[in-house]
């Protein structure tokens, strides 16, 4: 595994540890916890990925590199969001990508 590909694979552990560490602990000031306790509705988290979803193929749609980035990023984030939602770990994710390559 490369350099880059451990950064990766890090950077999205680390990310769904803060995520599952949200679920958990659910903090009043959290906007991810926010998502789980529906204070935003019942499908907030759904909701939310597909608004990002929506906006990452207008950025597509535009050619714009640093938007397209930041929107992809959303993207990413709240799926971890929705599996976590569902109990889906970062390793069956993680598992699954990698039976891809």
């Amino acid at each position: 595994m490369s350099d880059a590909e451990a950064s990766a694979d890090d950077v999205l552990r680390e990310l769904f540890a803060v995520i599952e560490d949200r679920k958990e602990r659910l903090p009043a000031d959290s906007y991810t916890a926010s998502l789980f306790t529906h204070e935003k509705g019942e499908n907030a988290a759904l909701e939310k990925l597909g608004e990002e979803a929506t906006e990452f193929l207008l950025a597509a749609k535009d050619g714009d590199e640093a938007e397209l980035a930041h929107e992809g990023a959303d993207i990413i984030y709240h799926m971890l969001v929705v599996l976590a939602q569902n109990d889906v770990d970062a390793d069956a994710l993680l598992d699954e990508l990698e039976s891809r390559r």
